[in-house]
Order: structure tokens, then C-alpha cells, then sequence
């Protein structure tokens, strides 16, 4: 990795509101909506953040009927220095109901 590559990566992960989203999906794949209980913001801006997550590599998703479930990339070069830094954060609440949220 040269300065450049890791000053994006950082930039990338640095950002407060991807943090909580990376740690969220530490757990297991999580879907927008389940997301959407660990930021207090619209699913448009979540989905934002996770495009731009996406972009770096740093996340994967896999479409589950007309659901797109998002996990972290394992294969990503830097997935275990990703996973050093999430053990810092403390772990998200994640309140999904079937009613509320009909992803599941």
C-alpha cells in the first residue's frame, strides 16, 4: 500500500457513520433496513455510505430475493487490521422487527 492508497482507506473507514456500519456488520450480513437501527438516518444516506464502502472494497453485497444483504470483505488485504480497530468500538444495538422493517 502507497501514502495515497492509505490515506483513501483511512479517509474511507475514518468517517464516524461507516465505523458504526462496519461494526454492525462485524456481527454477520446485515440488510439497509437492519442498518438503518444503528444510524439515525434515512436509508438513502446509509446507502451512500455503504456504496462508498463498496467502492473501496472494504464491504460486499449479495442480493437475497429483492433484499441486498451487506457483509465485510474477508478478502480485503487489510480485513484484519479493519477487524483490530472495530474491537475499540463498542457493539451497536440492531432492532430489526418483521413488522417495522419487512427485510427479513
Amino acid at each position: 500500500m502507497n501514502p495515497k492508497q492509505m490515506e483513501r482507506y483511512l479517509k474511507t473507514i475514518g468517517d464516524q457513520s461507516r465505523l458504526q456500519l462496519l461494526k454492525a456488520l462485524e456481527q454477520k450480513p446485515l440488510c439497509i433496513c437492519d442498518l438503518n437501527t444503528v444510524l439515525d438516518v434515512s436509508q438513502p444516506a446509509i446507502s451512500q455510505h455503504m456504496h462508498r464502502l463498496k467502492s473501496d472494497k472494504i464491504v460486499l453485497n449479495e442480493r437475497r430475493g429483492r433484499w441486498v444483504y451487506w457483509s465485510l470483505n474477508r478478502s480485503h488485504p487489510h480485513y484484519f487490521l479493519l477487524l483490530e480497530l472495530l474491537k475499540l468500538l463498542p457493539v451497536p444495538t440492531i432492532e430489526c422487527s418483521k413488522e417495522e422493517n419487512p427485510c427479513k
